[in-house]
């Protein structure tokens, strides 16, 4: 639901609250991995510091969890809270985007394409800059539309949406992922990409007032 409010979900993060820009990204350079966020630097049960919510109190679905690795929990109730860190980086040096995921509950009967259905179990952002509204691509655990599809947003027709999985795919097990954001970008616009401004996070149940439960981790940049 929040895809039509990114462009003042951008605003609100990045100069509003000021936050600080990412020039120095913790990772292996010499590898050619840069960490987004591994939640590791977190306590436990706290909101993940540096990013920014909207739509909602962000400490009251996204939570930092510990077991034997970090992660961020994400419960959410009728409820669509997006959070977002500003991070900047040349998609042309780093086009592959990675990160594990796991899925507990799917929003019952959400479905992308329309305004009534539109919640997404787990989502993982990429936002492009913008002088209105930015360019995002949305990678989304659908409850129900087939792998590998892609559509646009009913919200906001500059944010497209990739299906990486669904109900189909396994509940529990964590899922690894990698992702070439820069050929999607180019197929998804028709151009060259800019830089990448921010990645954000949202899963969200509020159009179908039903519940979504997902987990994230190790989210990285690679080259």
């Amino acid at each position: 639901m929040l895809d039509k409010r990114l462009a003042g979900v951008l605003a609100f993060f990045f100069l509003v609250t000021g936050i600080v820009v990412v020039g120095v990204l913790a990772g292996d350079e010499t590898a050619g991995i840069r960490q987004v966020e591994d939640f590791s630097r977190f306590k436990a049960d706290t909101f993940p510091e540096g990013w920014k919510a909207r739509g909602g109190d962000g400490s009251k679905v996204y939570r930092v969890k510990a077991n034997q690795e970090s992660y961020l929990e994400a419960k959410a109730i009728a409820s669509a809270v997006t959070i977002a860190k500003k991070f900047e980086y040349d998609l042309k040096k780093y086009p592959f985007l990675c990160w594990q995921w796991r899925i507990l509950e799917l929003p019952r009967g959400g479905d992308e394409r329309y305004k009534k259905t539109g919640d997404s179990a787990a989502a993982i952002y990429v936002i492009f800059p913008g002088l209105i509204r930015p360019d995002n691509i949305k990678y989304v655990w659908s409850s129900s539309l087939p792998i590998g599809t892609t559509t646009e947003s009913p919200y906001n027709s500059k944010t497209k949406i990739v299906v990486l999985r669904n109900q189909s795919s396994p509940l529990g097990p964590w899922v690894s992922e990698k992702v070439n954001v820069y050929e999607d970008y180019k197929r998804l616009f028709g151009r060259e990409p800019k830089h990448v401004q921010a990645i954000g996070l949202m899963s969200d149940s509020d159009n179908t007032e039903s519940r979504a439960q997902a987990h994230y981790k190790g989210i990285s940049v690679r080259k």
